[in-house]
């Protein structure tokens, strides 16, 4: 490609030529980055309406969007002191006591 088509492409900050890019950059002195601790992954997953029209909710009732609530939710959930099996036991015995 050409300098004058590359320019039209790039925008008016490539067609000085103080501003083009060098063919060769040393990165021998180069550091890795540090690693972000809150780090987020991206990734798609599909949600019944009802779900997102109640996390979307949920969310606007505590002041944030509903994926940092998804995300604070499901957090709460993870790191709950009982696993779910205690506390499926334990809404068993509140279920089988009330019809006893």
């Amino acid at each position: 490609m050409k300098q004058y088509e590359l320019s039209l492409l790039a925008g008016p900050q490539l067609m000085k030529k103080d501003n083009m890019m060098k063919d060769e950059y040393d990165f021998s002195k180069g550091k890795k980055a540090n690693k972000v601790k809150d780090l987020k992954v991206l990734k798609t997953f599909r949600l019944d309406p009802e779900v997102l029209e109640w996390l979307e909710t949920e969310g606007q009732k505590q002041g944030m969007g509903y994926q940092t609530f998804l995300n604070w939710f499901l957090r709460k959930s993870m790191n709950s002191e009982s696993s779910f099996e205690e506390r499926l036991t334990k809404l068993e015995r509140l279920v089988l006591k009330k019809k006893a």
